[in-house]
């Protein structure tokens, strides 16, 4: 059984509009602010946020190509930041990666895995087999966050994909089509949400923040 991460005292988000770690991609409004583009150097912090600790076991050092805040009718459904190794050259969707997503909301798992279904069916090409391997696979997966929850999903090429919570391991997939898939939410061209997509590859000029 999976364990809750729910609590009644932070804001739970409808499931029309499901605010997740991929929900509202198609229905918030995104103010987010990015990193320079080309970072030169390692950096340990982004503004007041630490490298996830779990990144160390997949190189010694990261850097945050770009960070945004995505919110839904103003209201902060979460901060993501996008993580690539210090000694890579770059990002690309075929090279390690890792999404970090720290939540200002509490959002059902169910939530999770219908709106990221949406989402990779409607970005990548899947057959009825994968759209059922997958949807198996994050229902087993994820669980309920709450405010203050932080999922990172780290894309490991070749291997597929691992996810942690709060710094704990939740699960992980060799299954290619899937990680490719899944992190295209966030940063395939056709993503819903473009702005987000743009600070997190670090593309855009950041616009000015608000509380």
């Amino acid at each position: 059984m999976k364990n809750s991460h729910t609590t009644s005292g932070a804001p739970t988000l409808p499931s029309a509009c499901t605010l997740c770690l991929v929900a509202t991609l198609a229905w918030g409004n995104t103010v987010a602010f990015a990193q320079s583009s080309a970072p030169t150097a390692p950096v340990a912090v982004v503004g007041a946020v630490e490298t996830p600790s779990e990144l160390n076991a997949y190189a010694l050092a990261w850097i945050a190509k770009g960070s945004g805040v995505l919110r839904f009718f103003g209201f902060k459904a979460y901060d993501a930041t996008l993580w690539i190794p210090a000694t890579q050259s770059g990002f690309a969707l075929n090279r390690t990666f890792a999404l970090d997503i720290r939540y200002n909301a509490s959002v059902k798992a169910a939530d999770i895995v219908n709106t990221s279904m949406i989402e990779m069916t409607r970005i990548a090409s899947a057959t009825p087999e994968q759209v059922k391997a997958w949807t198996g696979f994050m229902t087993g997966l994820f669980v309920d966050v709450k405010s203050g929850d932080r999922l990172v999903g780290v894309r490991l090429p070749e291997k597929g994909a691992r996810f942690f919570l709060n710094g704990k391991l939740l699960g992980e997939t060799p299954d290619e089509g899937f990680s490719d898939a899944f992190f295209r939410i966030w940063l395939d061209p056709k993503t819903s949400r473009p702005a987000l997509r743009d600070t997190l590859l670090g593309t855009t000029t950041p616009p000015p923040r608000t509380p």
